[in-house]
């Protein structure tokens, strides 16, 4: 398939929004659906080309470009940094994984294999990610990142809420800094023209609530394909399989006989775009692992949302006993894909994507930060941000420090009959130190105790210590009840550890909350007795 791959990188948050949630929230869909594009690409190509006809399908390169399905807009999913499958696609029905394991972890095809035969002590649950790429048996997966922000109606006279129009809602919309990959197919002469509407600004607002601040994308690598296909492996790879897999990577949308929406194995769209007859994939049918969805949409033109429809959701999958087929039909049956709607990305479908020689078993995992070092990010050394950065690392550490000086005087505790006295001519030494910032002053006051005061500081105990061993070896070693407790603070690659300076502060404080504790408890049994 000949094709043209760009990337979109979300600058704002993106609500299109899907059918999720409560009333009163929009909830964008996990991805940017190929409708959308194509919108934004209409609106260009009318804009450059000057063309002010209310009927724009009457113009027969416009019909071609953007109506008829000889030109297709891919959905853009999430672009990854795996080298054999760059644009992720929709996780398979069929996978599903421990209900506590969480990656990396093991995931099992049940199209493979039958639940009765996996391990005793799995207790089978679907993945809760969206996106995935596979090579050979080894999955990475991924989850868009969102934003929630909550807003008010406003009167449109007002510019204001009120009591009647203050209704408040919430949009969960992609969040910005994301990358996502789309993909348009089509004839060698319409891409270029394609390819030209995307170079003409790198800027393209998609979505909705875009005067609110929402739906800034920016596109870049616009790229053209010869051979291109959704998975990465060419369709030989491919032909020769046990069995016969068909994956959904989009919403598909199918009719019956009657006209009517239905959800089921889409046997005769697929028969007719094999070349074979229905009742030949009938019987071939195996296992199906499906869902439906809703499907709906808004036309700017009319200014009116479309109508809802049920649709097979991406990633169902549909399993068939061996059916011998060539490459062209395989070939003819991903480029144009199945059901309604196509031209905006509906109907993609996968022939034997999985390798399945292997097993049914995948080992998964989450997706690697992309550091260019193991060193932590650092900020611009001529930074506003570097000093903010250092003064918060400060302060964690110090909001730590406190915390441990309150545990450690919480448990000590005073054995013995030292007087209220000796407590507060300590209290009083240590105090001046600190303001001082000299710690001697607390060792020369233990030097020169009178007999009767240093009687009272020896007899009296701290755990198998007495009080003035303890203090004393609180004032040689300031930093040893402090080091095996408080880690370095690191903010945005600033460091921030206990220097001898701090300790000693800290020493000192620990030292006067221990006289301090010690006083009141005095004055308490004083007075219960």
């Amino acid at each position: 398939m000949k094709a043209i791959t760009f990337l979109l990188h979300t600058e704002q948050s993106l609500l299109v929004t899907s059918f999720q949630g409560d009333p009163n929230s929009d909830v964008s869909y996990p991805y940017i659906p190929g409708s959308v594009i194509r919108g934004a690409l209409i609106s260009r190509y009318l804009k450059h080309n000057q063309i002010q006809d209310p009927d724009i399908v009457a113009d027969e390169n416009i019909r071609r470009l953007f109506f008829n399905g000889e030109t297709r807009y891919l959905n853009a999913y999430l672009w990854t940094s795996d080298l054999k499958q760059p644009r992720s696609l929709p996780i398979p029905y069929s996978w599903f994984k421990d209900k506590d394991a969480e990656p990396p972890m093991d995931i099992y095809d049940l199209s493979l294999i039958e639940v009765a035969n996996l391990p005793n002590y799995i207790s089978p649950k679907r993945l809760s990610e969206y996106f995935c790429t596979l090579n050979d048996r080894y999955v990475r997966l991924y989850r868009e990142k969102r934003r929630i922000n909550i807003h008010n109606q406003r009167d449109r006279r007002r510019g204001r809420a009120t009591e009647q129009t203050g209704t408040v809602f919430r949009y969960a919309a992609l969040d910005q800094g994301q990358t996502f990959q789309a993909v348009v197919l089509g004839e060698d002469a319409d891409l270029q023209t394609i390819a030209q509407l995307l170079r003409q600004n790198e800027n393209l607002w998609l979505g909705g609530s875009q005067s609110a601040g929402y739906g800034h994308t920016k596109i870049s690598q616009i790229q053209d394909c010869e051979t291109w296909n959704e998975v990465g492996v060419s369709v030989e790879n491919r032909i020769q399989r046990n069995s016969l897999h068909i994956t959904l990577v989009s919403d598909t949308i199918l009719r019956d006989a009657a006209g009517q929406y239905i959800v089921e194995p889409p046997l005769q769209l697929l028969a007719e775009a094999l070349g074979l007859e229905q009742h030949q994939l009938k019987s071939s049918l195996r296992k199906s692992y499906m869902t439906s969805t809703l499907i709906g949409g808004f036309n700017r033109k009319w200014g009116l949302p479309l109508p809802q429809v049920q649709a097979l959701a991406a990633g169902s999958v549909f399993v068939f006993a061996p059916i011998p087929l060539t490459s062209e039909q395989i070939y003819t049956l991903e480029a144009n894909g199945i059901g309604e709607r196509r031209v905006e990305g509906f109907g993609r479908v996968v022939v034997n994507w999985l390798n399945l020689s292997e097993g049914a078993e995948f080992h998964a995992v989450l997706p690697e930060l992309e550091l260019s070092s193991t060193d932590p990010p650092r900020l611009s050394t001529d930074s506003e941000s570097v000093g903010l950065a250092r003064e918060m690392a400060k302060r964690l550490l110090r909001q730590r420090l406190d915390t441990l000086l309150v545990d450690k005087v919480g448990e000590i505790d005073l054995q013995g009959n030292i007087s209220n006295s000796q407590l507060s001519r300590l209290l009083l030494v240590a105090t001046k130190a600190l303001n001082n910032h000299n710690l001697a002053l607390v060792r020369a006051s233990l030097d020169n105790l009178p007999s009767n005061a240093r009687g009272q500081f020896e007899s009296t105990r701290v755990g198998k210590k007495s009080f003035e061993q303890q203090l004393r070896e609180w004032l040689d070693r300031p930093t040893g009840w402090i080091a095996t407790n408080i880690q370095p603070v690191e903010i945005a690659g600033e460091r921030c550890s206990v220097t001898n300076e701090l300790a000693e502060e800290y020493t000192l404080r620990l030292i006067m909350a221990v006289a301090k504790k010690a006083s009141k408890e005095n004055t308490n049994d004083s007075r219960t007795a």
